[in-house]
């Protein structure tokens, strides 16, 4: 047999031709000329060295190798059309599925929570997930299909990523209210900052904003003087609040905290690039309808 000689609609002619039992039958069914159908089957007979239908006693008979390649070739059929099938689009209302999330605490608590409020609304059978960065395999992982997203700042991202900006973000110093040397009217003096012990959010490695203030500071021959590390970003405001710590964290953070704890929020006493806080998704899932449904509710949350 020639492997080359065979295509799609040879395949389905034997499957139509199996079920009518019949040339003219088979060939109205397809919508072709009855001697178009004829060629069809010569060819197939041809292909497959076996008669495959024979007429006995006024009707179409398969033979046995018919019978046996009966099967197996119309999954390849059903394989095929399967297969050359344009992608169905994404339904969200409708939709079964996960979305995987990287982010820190910080962005979880002051963007996150109203995405999978949106998300809920909109798509009840889409499931996120959310998982701490992993600065060095995150990017591996993406282009595996293990996760959807990154959300959050890269000063420079590899140029396999695309990215949407979703809100830009600052710095800011948290402290108690009444602090013993910080006075809420002076604002925070950069003796002050580098001297007063800080607790600090840490996750497995160092995120962009970590790296890029401890690149600041050492420009200058200081560092923070990080008393506790913990790893649940609400935590520090509690300690902050109930001691005479200070932390630096992001504005939108700050401001949320301050309905719960007794804070005051300081500027920075250096300057300090604004925080792009971006959507990050690998090139190869740019075209996939998910993907795309997903990073525009991203962008809508974002900018409100």
């Amino acid at each position: 047999m020639d492997t080359s000689d065979i295509d799609l609609f040879a395949l389905r002619s034997f499957c139509v031709l199996m079920d009518e039992r019949s040339v003219s039958r088979a060939a109205a069914r397809l919508g072709v000329r009855q001697s178009s159908m004829s060629r069809q089957l010569a060819h197939l007979r041809a292909y497959f060295a076996d008669p495959l239908l024979v007429w006995a006693g006024g009707s179409m008979v398969p033979t046995p190798r018919a019978l046996g390649l009966k099967g197996e070739i119309r999954q390849v059929v059903e394989t095929m059309e399967r297969l050359s099938t344009a992608a169905q689009s994404f339904d969200p209302a409708s939709a079964q599925s996960t979305v995987v999330v990287v982010a820190t605490g910080y962005m979880e608590h002051i963007f996150l929570g109203d995405v999978m409020n949106a998300v809920a609304a909109r798509a009840p059978g889409v499931h996120v997930k959310i998982r701490l960065p992993d600065r060095l395999g995150d990017v591996s992982a993406m282009g595996r299909g293990e996760i959807d997203f990154l959300v959050g700042w890269m000063t420079e991202p590899p140029a396999i990523l695309r990215s949407r900006l979703l809100f830009k973000d600052k710095l800011v110093c948290i402290a108690r209210r009444g602090h013993p040397v910080l006075g809420e009217d002076s604002g925070l003096t950069y003796e002050q900052y580098v001297g007063l012990p800080h607790v600090q959010y840490d996750i497995p490695g160092k995120t962009t904003t970590e790296r890029v203030l401890q690149e600041r500071l050492s420009r200058d021959g200081h560092q923070q003087n990080i008393k506790y590390h913990v790893q649940n970003p609400l935590t520090v405001a509690h300690i902050v609040a109930d001691s005479n710590l200070i932390a630096t964290v992001p504005g939108r953070f700050a401001e949320r905290c301050l309905g719960q704890y007794p804070l005051h929020i300081f500027d920075l006493p250096f300057s300090f690039p604004a925080v792009q806080n971006r959507a990050y998704w690998h090139e190869c899932m740019h075209s996939d309808e998910q993907n795309r449904w997903f990073r525009s509710l991203l962008v809508e949350i974002g900018k409100a």
